[in-house]
């Protein structure tokens, strides 16, 4: 039975044991109900504003679920090698970390990520979080004994070797993931947007877990029965990251957020000091928003006097299209102040074929998803490029662009 319940819109209730909810009950988790989800987007799809915090709790919520309906399948059982003790213990590390995943987002989460220390990433913070901030090391080392922090933050980074580890950690952050799960189920709800939905009812019931030969270890699978969902989880992906997550408006406002945030930050970095940068959250950003009257960043942010678009390529470009863009931007750099310019380039991939394939179980063997799904196999990578100017210079800048692109095309 829970501890503490919490009321959620998409599962109903979300149960937390007393150990997760002291966790829970901590200033660096509380610090994440005030980072949006989705960062900037709230200005663009006004009902953005759902935040770590939630998304956290879902995640938990969905990786026991989908760890309960493995588990309950006594073939998955026999090849995982668990005992019940071992079941007990490794669901403890899992909702821990489902729990801790995102503990080191900076404000406004991905929006400022070009702003870590170099070589680091949110994961780095999360990762020192759970092995150095209290109380989290003494709750998960009390509940799992003294290596219990280190294994967790293997598990909530990605970052785990040994076997077991590494399976947990794909339920977590794999392909389909419980991290994924809620986020694409919870984004397309806070946004009242259809494209993110998908059925993931089936999903987690036909997924199951085979032997990797090459991984020398479990993974997760899919039965043939759950392609289709499998196809929709992926189309749910690939619309929201072109319709939300790589939208023109939100794109812009996470180059001026970032800009504004290079000019206030010492060195330009946010601080390695996880004391100190457990302070920074987005309302602390939009304080220093406010009160910055005199920054162009003001008006941009708060006024939206953002740059706007006045060229882009398609979702797909090709590589004459990509050299266009190049050729384009080289052109502008030469004639206009580069104060007046912004490039952004958004780049996704749906369905990654140049990792381990997702393997889907049909008339008695193992096929990678391509071969099952002519969807999967036609999925291709996004590679969105726009070109901004500021507002007064949009109609002249764009005047170029089109004489530019329309010269070239004459010469070909």
């Amino acid at each position: 039975m829970a501890y503490k319940e919490y009321r959620d819109p998409l599962y109903g209730f979300i149960g937390l044991t007393e150990p997760e909810q002291i966790i829970v009950d901590s200033e660096p988790f509380q610090r994440l109900r005030g980072i949006k989800q989705l960062g900037t987007t709230y200005l663009v799809y006004p009902t953005a504003n759902h935040t770590r915090f939630e998304h956290s709790l879902g995640t938990i919520e969905i990786a026991t679920r989908m760890f309960d309906a493995l588990i309950n399948n006594q073939d998955n059982v026999s090849i995982l090698g668990w005992n019940k003790n071992e079941i007990t213990y490794y669901r403890h590390v899992l909702r821990f970390a489902s729990l801790l995943h995102d503990l080191g987002h900076p404000p406004f989460s991905h929006a400022s990520e070009s702003l870590f220390p170099d070589g680091w990433d949110h994961e780095t913070y999360t990762q020192n979080m759970i092995l150095n901030v209290e109380p989290i090391v003494s709750i998960i080392n009390q509940e799992l004994g003294d290596n219990g922090s280190r294994i967790v933050s293997e598990v909530a980074t990605g970052s785990a070797k040994e076997r077991n580890l590494a399976f947990l950690s794909e339920l977590l952050t794999g392909d389909f993931g419980a991290d994924r799960i809620d986020y694409l189920l919870r984004d397309s709800y806070q946004l009242g947007v259809a494209y993110g939905k998908f059925d993931a009812q089936r999903l987690l019931n036909t997924l199951h877990i085979r032997y990797s030969s090459e991984k020398e270890g479990p993974e997760l699978a899919v039965e043939d029965g759950g392609v289709h969902s499998v196809e929709g989880f992926l189309l749910a992906r690939y619309f929201m990251f072109l319709d939300v997550y790589f939208h023109k408006t939100r794109r812009i406002m996470d180059i001026h957020l970032t800009e504004f945030l290079r000019s206030l930050l010492p060195g330009e970095k946010y601080p390695k000091n996880l004391k100190t940068f457990l302070k920074w959250d987005d309302n602390r950003v939009m304080e220093f928003i406010r009160k910055s009257k005199d920054s162009p960043h003001t008006g941009r942010l708060l006024k939206r006097q953002h740059y706007r678009v006045v060229s882009e390529t398609t979702d797909h470009p090709q590589p004459e299209e990509i050299e266009r863009f190049d050729w384009l931007k080289s052109e502008l750099e030469k004639n206009y102040d580069p104060e007046i310019l912004r490039f952004d380039e958004a780049r996704k991939n749906p369905y990654n074929f140049t990792q381990p394939p997702i393997f889907v179980f049909w008339r008695k063997k193992y096929h990678p998803l391509h071969k099952r799904s002519p969807l999967a196999n036609n999925l291709r990578k996004i590679q969105k490029m726009r070109i901004y100017t500021r507002p007064d210079f949009r109609e002249v800048v764009e005047d170029f662009c089109n004489t530019f692109l329309n010269k070239r095309e004459q010469r070909r």
